[in-house]
């Protein structure tokens, strides 16, 4: 079975309260594992991700073993979005799935995605050096109309659904009405549930890092080892592996971004925002809202 769906990302835009809340639906599946990277070739720290060569499609399949009769089946890998090599491949295997992209404003994402990596200590880079460089992992990553346009050439764009983070917070149950319509499963599921406006996914650091990376590279292990990835599922399952990582998570902190980083990250964005209007055919209203330097000519795009 492979699946139907396929929520891209962006990183650090509400991917995983999106996985929570659909995978609660009664007619969709999900894995117990978010994020597959089957079809990507980098991962978030700009390291070699093998599988799609590593393995058969067989492989990528058997993480949809559990379904039994759901009609949607989904899966969210958000370095989807903007690897260079998955568009492709997913076209190649899944011609006719349908594609969600959630979409921070681009500034907010960076430097959310920024805090993370330096909870992590993914990076010790301070966030001016990762402005002024224009890092592909963080600053670059924001660029979202190169990363549809890729999308857009391979499949049709009734296939693809671009949901803007801030208006998805704004009205959840809307929203994932509009997903379910658009995955063709019953959308009136998501009306008085309590549990909608929960928060997932806190910001925070890890109080050990080496703690952090152990349970990472056993999970990463155990996802490429037959009989491993089941006894994975079945740990996450029972929910041993989420009280081990919250444990490990500590309150994280941080100042606002400097005003005048804010400044030329604005502006840097202006074409990304004028771009994915255009596809979207609205402006974003959210978006220049929070925009410093929306009136300016928009800057290069390098």
């Amino acid at each position: 079975m492979l699946p139907s769906f396929l929520i891209i990302g962006a990183e650090k835009s509400g991917t995983t309260w999106l996985y929570d809340r659909l995978r609660r639906h009664p007619d969709v599946f999900m894995p117990e594992v978010k994020e597959i990277h089957y079809f990507n070739q980098l991962d978030s720290n700009q390291q070699p991700r093998q599988n799609y060569e590593k393995h058969a499609l067989e492989w990528y399949e058997d993480h949809f073993r559990g379904r039994v009769g759901e009609a949607a089946v989904g899966e969210v890998t958000p370095m989807y979005l903007c690897d260079k090599q998955a568009p492709k491949r997913i076209r190649a295997h899944l011609p006719d799935v349908r594609i969600v992209a959630c979409l921070r404003y681009p500034t907010d994402r960076a430097y959310s995605h920024y805090w993370m990596a330096r909870g992590k200590e993914h990076t010790t880079r301070s966030f001016q050096e990762v402005v002024q460089s224009r890092s592909p992992r963080f600053i670059k990553r924001g660029r979202y109309w190169k990363q549809l346009d890729r999308y857009l050439s391979h499949f049709d764009r009734s296939q693809v659904l671009i949901l803007v983070h801030e208006e998805l917070f704004e009205d959840p149950v809307q929203h994932l009405n509009e997903i379910c319509s658009f995955l063709g499963v019953e959308d009136t599921f998501y009306r008085d549930q309590h549990w909608i406006t929960d928060a997932v996914n806190r910001s925070s650091a890890v109080r050990s890092t080496a703690l952090h990376r152990a349970i990472g590279n056993a999970a990463k292990w155990m996802r490429d080892h037959e009989g491993f990835r089941q006894v994975l599922d079945l740990l996450k399952k029972s929910g041993l592996t989420d009280r081990i990582k919250e444990a490990n998570k500590a309150p994280r902190d941080h100042s606002d971004m400097p005003y005048e980083l804010r400044c030329e990250l604005d502006q840097y964005y202006v074409p990304t925002v004028q771009r994915v209007e255009a596809v979207l055919d609205r402006e974003i209203r959210t978006w220049r809202n929070r925009s410093t330097a929306f009136t300016l000519e928009p800057s290069s795009t390098d």
